[in-house]
């Protein structure tokens, strides 16, 4: 179902401007009404599931566009995880440390650190030294790799 809702919205929405385009409401209704979506065979099927896996593919494994596109991606994922890790903290009790470094002296990727409860106390404890050298320090690493995401990706 996913795989037609995806299809019907890249074919409605394809020329429209942002702010413009069908709600969900909308393309599900469209979907419900467009014969041709209803009668498909497994092999038409087939073909909408694999648009949307690579779909979905590009969207986790894709080179952005530039740096302010990647960085935008960089902090809602990392603000995602954030989250994320602080509710399972109040659920679990687990402790987490998440380090977010650039990987190219030319990124404008803002880099970040979250922990939950007290673990950046264990930082300094092990290390002597606070999570905010900690994270200068690989940081620094980070950038001595001479790799960035457009180098990974092929």
């Amino acid at each position: 179902h996913n795989a037609l809702l995806h299809a019907k919205a890249l074919e409605v929405n394809a020329d429209r401007p942002s702010g413009s385009k069908y709600s969900l409401k909308e393309i599900q209704q469209m979907v419900k009404e467009d014969e041709q979506l209803q009668n498909l065979t497994q092999e038409e099927m087939d073909q909408y599931i694999t648009a949307l896996n690579e779909h979905h593919d590009m969207k986790v494994h894709g080179i952005r566009a530039n740096n302010v596109a990647a960085a935008r991606d960089v902090l809602a994922t990392t603000n995602k995880i954030t989250k994320e890790l602080h509710g399972l903290h109040n659920h679990t009790g687990i402790y987490a440390t998440l380090l977010v470094m650039w990987g190219h002296i030319n990124d404008s990727i803002q880099s970040t650190w979250t922990t939950t409860d007290n673990s950046a106390e264990f930082w300094e404890d092990v290390s002597g030294h606070q999570i905010v050298d900690v994270a200068c320090q690989y940081e620094q690493w980070a950038c001595t790799q001479n790799q960035s995401m457009s180098l990974i990706f092929p």
